[in-house]
């Protein structure tokens, strides 16, 4: 079973790329997009390595195991044979490339969010005019390779929200989809879905790696990150997802992700 955690309402659906279902015409393929708030490219996979990375706006790109939020500073790797979807968490420029297997050596063995700093941005930005029949050999070639040795080095940020399986855990995550003030502790949640609270903090933390609370922040971040982008205020996000202030809600964010809630508010 796995559990589809949607904060957006009635997603417009959108087919994958052509270039996603065509055998790749160079080592690296550059595919850009323009999606709309609210709309996702739905589930696909392709026999290649494939970075996500959003110029303008917010994006979440889901799998079975895991959903990131990433804005322009961060992208998306996805690992060969991924089941994958896209979402735009606000209006977004989507530049996605895609890798040979031939040229996957030195990428990370799991889809992971990596950091794109200034340079790296100047990179991709660059490469969004680079077309389909480019010379491998020529300087676009090798602007795309260095582009490959960047995402190699860059590094990873752990801000993913892993999916459990256990039925109990997903009774929990499905109704704090539904609820994300609900503050209910283990035993709380123990005595809804009939298990003990040291159960279910051994699950969560075999089946997700972290441990309730570490989970919790991650889900509550997600919802922060989907809010903000949508222009809802910090007071009422904070409100909404039961902290005692703004404040001890920035203080959460900050320490999570290193910036205020500020940095996502419409990108």
């Amino acid at each position: 079973m796995q559990i589809n955690i949607d904060y957006m309402p009635n997603n417009i659906e959108l087919a994958p790329s052509s270039e996603s279902r065509s055998p790749l015409s160079r080592p690296i393929v550059v595919v850009n997009r323009e999606l709309l708030i609210h709309s996702t490219v739905k589930k696909h996979c392709h026999t290649w390595g494939q970075f996500v990375y959003a110029s303008r706006g917010v994006l979440a790109v889901a799998t079975a195991e895991n959903r990131y939020i990433v804005p322009p500073e961060q992208g998306v790797w996805v690992t060969p044979n991924t089941d994958h979807e896209v979402t735009a968490m606000s209006d977004v420029e989507l530049t996605s490339f895609y890798f040979d297997n031939s040229i996957l050596s030195g990428f990370p063995d799991n889809c992971c969010v990596l950091n794109v700093g200034a340079f790296f941005k100047a990179l991709i930005l660059e490469s969004r005019s680079i077309n389909a029949g480019y010379e491998w050999s020529g300087a676009d070639g090798r602007l795309l390779r260095l582009i490959r040795d960047k995402l190699i080095v860059a590094i990873k940020i752990p801000l993913h929200l892993p999916y459990p399986k256990d039925f109990r855990l997903l009774a929990i995550l499905t109704k704090l989809q539904l609820e994300p003030s609900n503050r209910n502790n283990l035993v709380q949640w123990g005595n809804i879905v009939g298990a003990s609270a040291r159960t279910l903090s051994r699950l969560f933390k075999n089946e997700t790696g972290l441990t309730y609370s570490e989970w919790r922040q991650r889900f509550n971040i997600q919802v922060a990150i989907t809010q903000l982008s949508s222009g809802e205020t910090v007071s009422n996000i904070s409100l909404n997802l039961g902290y005692e202030s703004p404040s001890s809600f920035i203080y959460m964010f900050r320490k999570l992700t290193g910036v205020t809630p500020g940095f996502y508010s419409q990108k």
